[in-house]
């Protein structure tokens, strides 16, 4: 991949790490570089090519997790055109793109962290602080975990107004986590749950909190308050079906119930396979929080609206993939008991002390019969 950012006869030679000089007949024509950063959903890699006056002459995306629509929004917009002829003597300024915040700074501080070593070469000092993965870490996490605890509070409060104050919750959730932060659990923060990638950072941590508290809450007492007070989606058909009184069903065939349990099993598995959770995502999300997706996800998303007017929650009844996680986990977690008891059961009998009886001899001769003498032979 860096070989193709030189042109014909010119060579890369390792310079230092993630460093490298563009050679022509022993001649150094530019630096190349590669820094990372942190997307949405994980790590950032970008190369750089600089002149040997500090000049940025190309840039290039190596690897980037995040969902492809945001990607392909923020190309389409021209940020990575906005970095070419700057001169890296002092901070580059680029405006992230609206609507693809975390994907832009993911690739902004990617580039930036590649030019800084090539500044120190060129310049003899950098600009930029070392970072910890957690650095993303912000307010809408703690927010999280407390419309959380609201959550348990409700579910469990005797209130005559608790109704009134689900509602609350659930519109402040719509806005917060919909449409501000467009932060909602999904098929993608499964993966990346499940693939460790979060461990290298995420450009936002509220779904990874919201998806560990809700596993959490589920292994503990078989409830899923998320769907019923904090996610945004179920919300959004919660409103549209207020509006029109839509009528509530039931998946009666199994094959219904199968069906959102093997998709999402397809999904994290391709996603896991080729690295990549976020490429797999099949929720609507983008659309409807953020305009930000393909004519393929907008169709179904206006569907679901419109479906919404007349069936409660659809999409929490069919596709959503959180319901499907749940079925997984109470079927796991009852399996891991039923398994645990049977092994207690085998232990005891195991460890239990067999009793022996001596068998007594039983004279099949009547008791009122003597026995009959035998002579024997000298």
């Amino acid at each position: 991949m860096l070989d193709s950012l030189t042109e014909e006869n010119q060579q890369l030679v390792r310079f230092d790490k993630d460093i490298y000089q563009i050679v022509e007949n022993n001649e150094q024509k530019a630096w190349l570089a590669v820094g990372s950063g942190v997307g949405y959903g994980g790590e950032v890699n970008i190369a750089v090519r600089m002149d040997l006056e500090g000049k940025v002459e190309q840039t290039s995306i190596l690897s980037i997790k995040d969902t492809s629509s945001y990607v392909t929004k923020v190309i389409e917009y021209g940020l990575m055109n906005s970095f070419l002829g700057s001169l890296t003597k002092g901070r580059i300024d680029v405006d992230a793109v609206s609507g693809a915040t975390l994907t832009s700074n993911g690739i902004i501080h990617a580039t930036s962290s590649a030019i800084d070593p090539i500044r120190e070469q060129i310049f003899g000092y950098r600009l930029l602080e070392r970072s910890s993965p957690f650095d993303t870490v912000s307010f809408l996490d703690g927010l999280a975990v407390l419309f959380f605890m609201l959550a348990i509070y409700i579910s469990r409060s005797t209130s005559i107004h608790k109704n009134k104050m689900q509602w609350t919750l659930m519109l402040a959730s719509l806005v917060i986590f919909g449409f501000y932060s467009a932060a909602l659990i999904s098929s993608s923060t499964m993966g990346i749950l499940i693939s460790g990638s979060w461990s290298s950072g995420l450009g936002n941590y509220t779904a990874i909190i919201l998806l560990i508290l809700t596993i959490g809450y589920i292994l503990l007492f078989n409830k899923n308050i998320y769907c019923q007070m904090i996610c945004p989606m179920g919300t959004t058909q919660q409103c549209l079906s207020k509006l029109t009184s839509a009528k509530s069903f039931t998946l009666k065939h199994k094959a219904l119930s199968w069906f959102p349990r093997v998709i999402l099993l397809v999904a994290l598995s391709c996603g896991l396979y080729f690295r990549n959770p976020a490429a797999f995502t099949f929720e609507p999300f983008g659309i409807m929080f953020g305009m930000v997706g393909s004519i393929y996800l907008f169709i179904p998303t206006i569907l679901l609206l419109i479906t919404s007017l007349f069936v409660h929650r659809p999409w929490c009844k069919t596709l959503c993939p959180i319901n499907a996680m749940t079925d997984y986990l109470l079927f796991f977690k009852d399996w891991y008991k039923q398994t645990t008891k049977a092994k207690k059961r085998n232990k005891n009998r195991m460890d239990k002390p067999r009793k022996t009886t001596a068998k007594k001899a039983v004279s099949k001769r009547p008791l009122n019969e003597q026995p009959i003498p035998v002579k024997v032979a000298e």
